[in-house]
């Protein structure tokens, strides 16, 4: 039996936080430092001379690396170690973020942003390491942790920019430097080593398709996932189209102050949500309960957004989504995550990172078709019903008992 399956078994019901607190800050700094610099880019892109096409470029290429890095990262995890890879994708950010901040051109930006792209494995292998130490009973719990960690670190980096950018607009690049050096400290310090997963060869060759769907219930949750994920990308991409389209008027004002406020709530909910009441949640739902259960509170929320006239009825729609959302995302992965191979925990992560990432590139732009020709209801309607179709999905072939409560039972 290998090392982190030992660990596995060997986890306790209630997480061993000596072992999560550093991850869960190496990914909440490593959050905070990428949102320190996203808000500036466009702005310091455009004092170089850039165009929006420019700006277009540069996101474009860092989300393709980010979407080809993920399960790299993640299979490099499993074979060379957890604390290793992490020691390299906050090496590679801190490179990245120097690049960044000396770049006196566009060229350098943007391979600057294609090398941060790479990093985007980064929460992969974190997840990986926060599987082998924790057991099926508490898996939920510590990856929602960490999915906490990231809302911290987007808020807590989304603050910095926004005061350091009156300085400069590279004090928030240098500010972030110094959060990913405090990052690879904390992972080099005070991060557990494990041993590689996987050390035979014939393993450590299996491609990220083979690891998704060597499972029949894997390959459900992928396909819940997608749909799901789907939804949500049509929806949060478009809301604001959406909104100054059929919604805004001089007795329903909804502009960016408004929108902060929202977004503020979004990111309270999160942390709140995924470090606490998930492990409530966890002693009375099953895998399959608790994702109808999210479908049927951010189907209302969506169904509500389509119905809503008045501001307050808009924004309890809005938060009711959010925390639906903030359940989803650490539900799904440690449901992947108890049912993958304790060897293939990291691409198996990865390659799910990089299927989400696939959902929200096609679905704004099915979105955008359908609000660009004002077909709203048809919008709402086709958001809800990939839902109900996730929810269905899940009731059908998820099984009624899965690994946590097993564990619990035993």
């Amino acid at each position: 039996m290998n090392d982190a399956a030992t660990a596995d078994d060997a986890a306790p019901e209630r997480l061993d936080w000596r072992l999560m607190l550093p991850v869960f800050l190496v990914v909440s700094l490593y959050a905070a430092s990428a949102a320190s610099t996203l808000p500036i880019l466009p702005f310091y892109i455009q004092e170089m001379g850039g165009t929006p096409l420019i700006l277009g470029i540069v996101m474009g290429t860092e989300a393709l690396t980010h979407l080809v890095a993920a399960p790299l990262i993640g299979q490099l995890s499993d074979r060379l170690g957890r604390k290793r890879i992490l020691l390299a994708t906050q090496a590679t950010a801190f490179v990245s973020l120097l690049l960044l901040g000396l770049a006196q051109a566009v060229i350098p930006v943007l391979l600057a942003r294609m090398l941060f792209g790479f990093t985007g494995g980064t929460f992969a292998a974190a997840a990986a390491y926060a599987a082998d130490h924790s057991s099926p009973a508490n898996r939920r719990q510590a990856i929602g942790t960490l999915h906490a960690g990231v809302g911290l670190g987007g808020i807590v980096g989304a603050g910095i920019s926004g005061y350091l950018s009156d300085i400069s607009l590279t004090a928030p690049i240098y500010a972030a430097m110094v959060l990913s050096a405090v990052s690879f400290t904390v992972t080099a310090l005070w991060l557990k080593r494990s041993p590689a997963a996987s050390q035979t060869p014939d393993a450590s060759r299996e491609v990220s398709f083979r690891s998704i769907v060597g499972s029949p219930l894997i390959r459900v949750l992928v396909v819940v996932l997608l749909c799901y994920f789907f939804a949500y990308g049509m929806y949060s991409s478009q809301l604001a189209n959406y909104l100054q389209a059929s919604f805004v008027t001089p007795e329903n004002p909804f502009g960016p102050r408004e929108l902060g406020y929202v977004l503020a709530a979004d990111g309270a909910i999160n942390i709140l949500v995924q470090l606490f009441l998930l492990r409530w949640l966890g002693r009375f739902f099953t895998v399959r309960r608790l994702i109808i259960f999210i479908c049927a509170i951010v189907a209302t929320g969506y169904m509500t957004v389509g119905l809503a006239t008045t501001l307050p009825v808009l924004v309890l729609a809005i938060l009711c989504v959010s925390f639906g959302d903030a359940m989803a995302r650490p539900t799904f992965f440690s449901a992947l995550s108890v049912h993958a191979p304790q060897e293939r925990q990291g691409i198996v992560i990865g390659t799910t990172q990089s299927l989400i990432a696939l959902t929200d590139v096609a679905s704004p732009v099915f979105a955008g078709l359908l609000i660009g020709q004002a077909l709203y209801g048809l919008w709402t309607g086709v958001i809800i019903a990939l839902v109900a179709l996730t929810a269905a999905i899940a009731w059908r072939h998820l099984p009624a008992v899965d690994p946590e409560t097993a564990a619990r039972a035993d």
